[in-house]
């Protein structure tokens, strides 16, 4: 499976992590995440890590901007960023035309998509085949009020789509036969079912393809020009592929 990869020099400064909003400083960047989302957004050891963190690290270094993380829940993103207690959400959020009505996104960073886990007893590696996916008309498990929810309410019609608040539940419901298969963002898939091998499976190919941008308050448009050329010149030398590939090495 590829990703659509771009990116630029691995300037990994900048350690911070806060999770109070401070007041707008033009030599602070705030940065708005939900640490829970591995590998792309997530605590380890304490410290901020992901693909994500190393991008707002390398972001901030080349914008001469102190880092601030702040710690803000996933569905209060938005909000945050049009009351501007945040100045970007770098978070592993979705381009939708939805969401295109309140933020501007900066040019996508990746493209990704979902894909779907498994029982490993139900579904040995070798048989995870496209037919698997296409036909399940069971209980599907999602994470409430993301893409992958609306995209198994759309295109599986004859199953029941079950909404969990947490991917750690949705998990539990899969273990606990509540549910046949999860749909969920790649890279978090993937990442399940490495931490859980022996008990789970991923399904090894997207079922769709979903652009990862990094959202900016309409009002805002300076840093999103800025953002913008950093990002064009990650593209250019190519050094940005490295940090996803340190996340995703099998990409």
């Amino acid at each position: 499976m590829k990703f659509v990869l771009f990116l630029l020099p691995l300037l990994l400064l900048l350690n911070g992590c806060v999770t109070t909003s401070p007041e707008p400083n033009p030599a602070i960047l705030r940065v708005g995440i939900t640490p829970n989302s591995p590998p792309l957004i997530f605590k380890q050891g304490g410290r901020i890590s992901g693909a994500e963190a190393d991008f707002a690290r390398i972001v901030s270094a080349a914008l001469g901007r102190e880092l601030v993380f702040v710690e803000v829940p996933w569905d209060k993103q938005i909000d945050h960023l049009e009351r501007d207690k945040t100045d970007i959400v770098m978070s592993g959020m979705t381009v939708t035309s939805v969401r295109e009505y309140r933020v501007n996104f900066t040019k996508p960073y990746m493209i990704s998509g979902l894909t779907a886990l498994f029982r490993r007893s139900d579904y040995a590696a070798s048989g995870l085949v496209p037919s698997v996916i296409r036909h399940q008309n069971g209980n599907i498990g999602v994470i409430d009020d993301t893409t992958g929810e609306m995209y198994a309410t759309s295109i599986y019609t004859h199953a029941t789509i079950i909404p969990y608040k947490s991917k750690h539940s949705a998990v539990k419901a899969l273990k606990d036969r509540k549910v046949g298969m999860i749909i969920y963002d790649a890279p978090m898939i993937w990442w399940i079912a490495a931490e859980n091998e022996a008990d789970l499976v991923a399904f090894p190919e997207l079922m769709n393809n979903e652009p990862l941008a990094w959202a900016i308050s309409k009002h805002n448009l300076g840093l999103l020009d800025e953002v913008n050329a950093i990002l064009d010149e990650m593209k250019e030398d190519g050094s940005g592929k490295r940090v996803l590939e340190n996340w995703f090495p099998r990409m």
